[in-house]
């Protein structure tokens, strides 16, 4: 089983470190796949403050999504049961992550574009953490 507060630790600390919300989340599980530290901040270097500083979707949630395309993703091609089911787990992971935090959205959820579904204005560094910890309880209820 995956250790959840660990995790979480790590992804805070990669993010206090200097990384954007995408980096530490991917970074904080990427030795599990075989993705060296460096390659994975080079992998989500592009995706912090909503993919670009643009304030799209969030690079918390980018993370989780990325890594839960190296856990379920196909790489056939044609396999569009396996694209179906990776489209299924990272919408799933969105609706946990949306549950939490009231929205996907990095302008809403910094208070740039209001949203009534967002309760308050919550720093990067608890959006990372929460990200993480969605997605290494999705991992361990995979496992269970």
């Amino acid at each position: 089983m995956i250790d959840v507060d660990k995790k979480a630790q790590l992804a805070c600390q990669l993010k206090a470190e200097g990384y954007n919300c995408a980096q530490a989340v991917f970074a904080a599980f990427a030795e599990d796949y075989g993705i060296d530290k460096a390659t994975a901040v080079r992998i989500t270097a592009g995706l912090g403050g909503g993919v670009a500083k643009m304030k799209n979707v969030c690079g918390a949630y980018l993370g989780a999504a990325m890594l839960s395309g190296l856990e379920e993703g196909s790489v056939d091609p044609g396999d569009m049961a396996g694209k179906e089911h990776a489209y299924k787990v990272a919408q799933d992971l969105a609706a946990r992550f949306k549950e939490q935090n009231g929205s996907t959205i990095c302008a809403e959820l910094r208070g740039v574009k209001p949203n009534p579904d967002v309760k308050e204005i919550v720093p990067c560094s608890m959006l990372v953490e929460r990200a993480a910890r969605i997605y290494a309880e999705y991992l361990n209820e995979k496992k269970a």
